[in-house]
């Protein structure tokens, strides 16, 4: 399991990386399989960032409520700073568990 959440890690990461527009945009782009495809992992998740984690988990399923089903434009409630900051933070959670 823990091989299959770093796997979808690695192929979120990548996506965010190479999608067109600010951090935000690229945030929401994954937002539905970063809810689906990591909540499930969330115990290889190093406890260092457990609680950043949980946030933005908790962002994208309220995000993901008031899209009704559309893949979001952007993340509800913060701004390109902010989602750079939770990009940064699903790579370092990649390479904490790799190390």
């Amino acid at each position: 399991m823990k091989n299959y959440f770093l796997a979808k890690l690695f192929s979120i990461n990548y996506r965010i990386a190479i999608h067109e527009g600010n951090a935000n945009r690229r945030l929401a782009s994954e937002a539905p399989k970063i809810l689906f495809q990591l909540t499930l992992g969330r115990r290889f998740v190093p406890k260092k960032y457990i609680k950043e984690f949980s946030r933005l988990i908790n962002l994208i399923d309220k995000t993901l409520e008031e899209s009704q089903g559309r893949i979001p434009v952007r993340i509800i409630g913060i701004q390109n700073k902010t989602a750079a900051k939770y990009i940064k933070l699903l790579i370092d959670i990649k390479e904490s568990i790799e190390n």
